[in-house]
């Protein structure tokens, strides 16, 4: 039949839009249907076939764009296929465009012509392959850009926490009080239970002034471990030798400080034994 229609073909499914339809054939068997054996049909037919025209060959087009994942961050790349031609042959087919980035509206780029691809797919694939080089190295810029970024955001913190655990060992008292905000908390817990508590500047510049006081002239060292998490907290470790005086005395001792800050400022600092 088909040799009949050459143009035409046979389909189950005519999907939307309109379609010519030569004829129509239905087959259909009941379910009380037997074999030879005497044996119910498992598959009884039911099924209808619908003569059409032929479909032409339409070829895949493909969104251009790649998103790829940084980390939580996206990054798009771009596909930018054009017809080409074989001048020697008078091929017809696809080149790339040497231009990944963004995305090509008016095929300005340079074109690659190491190859001419018979579909977009076969391109598009090749490009996945050529970009692979690209993203690589976009990704590891990244990566630096991060930790520049990273270290940028954390001068100033840091600095804070070094400038007061500095002004302790020097005695510094307008040092220690300098960078804390006006509603600053100093906390001591020993075992994680409150031991004693200072609010705001005057009353923890009393105790800093107090015989009480035990962060002057101690000789602390900050620990090479920071615990970082900006923009709310830094938590470091610091040692010291209880009697600064006797180097005899080689027991060294280890505190823990939590530096809470807000707007640059510290408000918080919670001292942990």
């Amino acid at each position: 039949m088909l040799n009949c229609f050459t143009d035409y073909e046979f389909t189950e499914n005519l999907k939307k839009g309109r379609k010519e339809i030569r004829l129509q054939i239905s087959r259909y068997q009941s379910e009380l249907y037997t074999d030879g054996w005497g044996r119910p049909l498992e598959n009884p037919l039911n099924e209808t076939k619908y003569l059409v025209k032929k479909s032409k060959n339409k070829l895949t087009r493909f969104n251009p764009r790649i998103t790829v994942l940084f980390e939580d961050k996206e990054q798009s790349y771009y596909v930018n296929i054009v017809d080409g031609v074989n001048k020697n042959t008078d091929e017809k087919g696809f080149l790339l465009l040497n231009e990944f980035r963004n995305k090509d509206t008016n095929d300005k780029s340079e074109i690659l012509k190491d190859r001419l691809y018979k579909t977009p797919l076969e391109a598009f694939h090749y490009a996945h392959n050529r970009m692979e080089s690209i993203v690589n190295n976009d990704f590891e810029e990244y990566l630096k850009n991060k930790k520049k970024e990273i270290r940028k955001r954390q001068r100033i913190p840091r600095k804070r926490v070094r400038d007061f655990i500095n002004s302790c060992n020097e005695n510094d008292l307008d040092g220690i009080l300098k960078n804390l905000d006006k509603n600053f908390i100093f906390k001591k817990n020993v075992k994680w239970k409150t031991e004693s508590e200072f609010n705001g500047i005057e009353e923890f510049k009393k105790y800093i002034e107090s015989k009480d006081q035990n962060l002057c002239c101690i000789g602390f060292k900050i620990r090479s471990s920071w615990n970082i998490n900006l923009p709310f907290s830094i938590t470091i470790g610091v040692k010291y030798f209880p009697d600064s005086t006797n180097k005899d005395n080689i027991t060294l001792k280890y505190r823990q400080y939590i530096f809470e800050f807000k707007d640059d400022k510290i408000i918080r600092i919670t001292e942990e034994k």
